[in-house]
């Protein structure tokens, strides 16, 4: 920053240029503030936010379908607690005024450095997901603090993230900082994939199950399925491009065949 100089200066007080500007927005001269902030909200996450099960997802790039997006023997590995503030939706109620049935939805608060600290020792998940340690889309929390004490042994209610964001000037980044992920995520009803312990019988808890085929529920007792039927005869010497084209879409007679083998 210039000096003013007074000599021979009729306005000593007026600005005379930028350079004699001090400018408050200046990230390079509030480092102190910006910790003063990070350390508010710290503090307000934890002493007014709520303790989840935090269930990282395993997916692997290098052994999934991009084609499809899927990832059949995904996971997610176990759980770990973790102090978030959230503000919970029940219904997505400002849907159901256009007549829109949604489930619950979630915005949620974790600050950078204490997701860090407690997933940095997750190494074997992350070394697959260039070791980025911060929530994602598809990752999954139970809310297992506010519903440990739901009555008939109900479970907690789980939620998986559908968006992670680190700027909205707005709500989360005063003096242009960046201290939280804001996260908005959606009720997870149920899922088949490992890691998620839905069935915590074991725990007195009665789990939030779906209906499947038992002596209880589907099929009855002594029911059997049909043999598979086997496959035809010479069934590798067809073609399903071809059979297609000569047997069920076949427009030759009519010269519009616009398929070409």
């Amino acid at each position: 920053m210039s000096m003013i100089n007074y000599e021979d200066n009729c306005y000593p007080g007026i600005i005379e240029s930028d350079d004699t500007c001090w400018r408050f927005t200046d990230k390079n001269v509030q480092a102190g503030e910006r910790v003063l902030f990070s350390n508010w909200w710290r503090e307000i996450i934890n002493q007014f936010g709520v303790k989840v099960s935090y269930f990282v997802n395993t997916f692997n790039v290098l052994s999934a379908d991009l084609v499809y997006g899927e990832e059949p023997t995904k996971t997610f590995a176990d759980p770990r607690d973790i102090v978030i503030a959230v503000n919970l939706n029940d219904n997505a109620i400002t849907l159901s005024k256009y007549g829109f049935l949604s489930d619950d939805e979630i915005t949620a608060y974790v600050h950078i450095s204490a997701f860090k600290t407690a997933f940095e020792t997750l190494s074997t998940v992350y070394n697959t997901q260039y070791n980025i340690i911060e929530p994602k889309a598809g990752d999954v929390f139970q809310l297992s603090e506010f519903g440990n004490d739901r009555p008939s042994n109900r479970q907690p209610k789980y939620f998986e993230i559908t968006e992670r964001v680190d700027e909205d000037i707005s709500q989360i980044n005063p003096l242009a900082g960046h201290y939280v992920f804001m996260l908005k995520a959606k009720r997870f009803d149920y899922s088949f994939e490992p890691g998620i312990p839905f069935n915590t019988l074991e725990e007195s808890i009665s789990g939030n199950q779906q209906i499947y085929e038992s002596n209880f529920a589907g099929r009855l007792s002594g029911g059997t399925n049909p043999e598979t039927e086997g496959k035809k005869e010479n069934y590798s010497e067809y073609d399903i491009d071809n059979y297609s084209v000569e047997k069920v879409f076949d427009m030759s007679i009519n010269d519009t065949d616009v398929r070409v083998i």
